[in-house]
């Protein structure tokens, strides 16, 4: 055996065998090696990953063979697999803010399995704590070693989820989309974090992701799930360069790419036909419990004519998202002004605020959260027009529900189904239609394809822009991705901390920025190439050496 991690044949199923999740699905992962598993939700790739340390869902019939360390952990007994869990493999989870418990602290919560696996002297174990805090990146380990999860942004909470793994020095770090929906700079960190792991400390990683960009970036070798089976397993470069599955070459299309696409012009905009003005905005959250207020957007100015696409790209915090809320009267506008078709939302009140909102659409960011689970989907796109009584005959409500599935390419029968019932690419075209129930001439979208496969992003992308072009609604387009905001937008805003930095064509912004905050932004997005990547990442190292004088 070459490697820490073998699996043999695994084959896991459910209902008796009549659901098929993992087939067979054999590979090794070897000494230092960091192998990307690849391939749509569903394809049974997360369940093989915790499959390595038995955290199988109740029901589930296994069979094979999974080796760790030289252990097979299907058959030890439980003591011994709980030796294995943390010192021969640790998983890095997808989302922090669930694999936290909010009311420990990070020290606490790091300190856990140190104490599970002998360690009890309180000091030893804060002590361990802090040195691992320090390890990932987190500022002021000694200090925020006792902060709460809700304390830490999205990309400091990844990182004590990684602190978490690393605490016994694993073998075996299993990440599970361990950058999902963060921002291209926060990614970067957390990439580079992993690959030091590797390199300092000998960690083999298999790491899971729908991005492959970050596979381009981080990956030595990469094997492709397709239905619960691997298709296709090479090294990185290899498979990019020539993939021979057909599933894989279809995965590698449907990859948006920063500088492929071709920006939009700027011919739809007309002076005097604005939807949305936004004049010296400001937002501010007030203090509470003896705290300063937070000022969460500051002085921001930028415009939306009928018919254009406006992306706002920027970091967490940077007020993207808050100001899409503002538009629809979920954040207050505390300063400025801010127009929506010529009325003010300051003194919008009664009958014209309901105007303006029927007249706006919201994409939300998770459609899983943002329905109501005991209501069909025939519901939950009907809801708007129920508010708003558009539709008071029962049958004439029943033809707008069946066309607004219609135009988000859904099949008419999932009308009666409920939102658990439904994958994540079919509950974001189930949120597209309710947005657009009313047919409203404007809508704002936040983050709708952040946490999508890419092939299921590709698709709603596509519906949303031939719907965008078919019926002629503005839209504010809310996300961190760059390449998908260059594909769908006609003019991009870029947002730091609360103010705009840049404003411009998607072509001005994309291919010659003028802020340097700009140029960190599509600096960071990693290239769904190897070689490219490998390239960029060596220009970085040689750019930042020549500036500390290294060079």
């Amino acid at each position: 055996m070459t490697g820490p991690l073998t699996i043999e044949n695994l084959s896991v199923s459910f209902a008796g065998g009549a659901i098929e999740a993992v087939r067979g699905v054999s590979f090794e992962l070897r000494k230092g090696e960091i192998l990307a598993l690849v391939g749509e939700s569903g394809s049974g790739k997360s369940l093989t990953a915790r499959s390595i340390i038995k955290l199988f869902p109740e029901g589930a019939t296994v069979d094979g063979r999974i080796v760790l360390t030289g252990e097979d952990v299907l058959s030890v007994p439980q003591a011994d697999l709980e030796r294995l869990r943390g010192k021969s493999a640790a998983m890095v989870f997808q989302e922090p803010s669930i694999a936290l418990n909010p009311v420990f602290t990070i020290g606490w919560q790091i300190a856990e399995g140190l104490r599970a696996h002998g360690m009890h002297d309180r000091g030893a174990c804060r002590a361990r704590a802090i040195e691992l805090l320090r390890d990932v990146g987190i500022p002021d380990p000694e200090t925020r070693v006792d902060y709460y999860p809700h304390q830490l942004s999205g990309g400091q909470k990844q990182r004590v989820v990684i602190a978490m793994a690393l605490a016994l020095r694993p073998a075996v770090i299993i990440a599970d989309e361990p950058t999902t929906a963060l921002d291209v700079t926060v990614q970067a960190g957390i990439l580079d974090l992993l690959r030091r792991c590797r390199d300092e400390l000998g960690s083999s990683i298999l790491i899971i992701t729908h991005n492959l960009g970050v596979v381009a970036d981080l990956a030595d070798r990469v094997a492709v799930m397709y239905q619960g089976r691997i298709v296709e397993e090479a090294a990185s470069d290899v498979l990019f360069a020539s993939p021979k599955a057909d599933y894989t070459r279809r995965l590698l299309a449907a990859v948006p790419r920063l500088g492929q696409s071709v920006a939009k012009d700027n011919g739809c905009r007309e002076r005097g036909r604005l939807v949305l003005e936004a004049d010296n905005l400001e937002i501010t959250y007030p203090g509470r419990w003896g705290h300063t207020a937070v000022p969460a957007v500051k002085g921001v100015s930028f415009d939306i004519a009928a018919g254009e696409v406006l992306g706002l790209v920027g970091e967490s915090g940077s007020g993207k998202s808050t100001i899409g809320r503002a538009v629809v009267g979920l954040s207050p506008v505390t300063g400025g002004a801010m127009r929506l078709f010529g009325e003010d939302l300051r003194r919008a009140r009664g009958k014209n605020l309901r105007e303006l909102r029927r007249r706006t659409g919201f994409v939300f960011q998770d459609p899983a959260s943002s329905f109501n689970r005991f209501m069909t989907v025939f519901d939950c796109i009907a809801e708007p027009l129920r508010v708003h009584r558009a539709f008071p005959s029962a049958d004439a409500l029943r033809r707008r529900v069946v066309e607004l599935l219609d135009q988000v390419h859904l099949p008419r029968e999932m009308a009666t189904r409920y939102p658990g019932e439904l994958s994540g690419g079919q509950r974001q075209r189930v949120g597209l239609a309710r947005a657009l129930a009313l047919n409203p001439a404007f809508i704002v979208a936040d983050e709708p394809t952040s946490a999508l496969d890419v092939s299921i992003q590709a698709k709603v992308l596509e519906i949303f822009t031939t719907l965008q072009k078919e019926l002629g609604f503005a839209a504010l387009f809310i996300s961190h991705d760059l390449a998908v905001v260059e594909e769908i937008s006609h003019r991009v805003g870029v947002l730091r901390h609360g103010e705009l930095q840049e404003l411009g064509s998607t072509r001005e912004v994309m291919t010659a920025p003028r802020h340097d905050y700009t140029r960190l932004l599509i600096n960071s997005v990693p290239v769904p190439d190897p070689v490219i990547q490998a390239e960029k990442r060596r220009s970085a190292i040689t750019s930042q050496s020549a500036d500390s004088g290294l060079v």
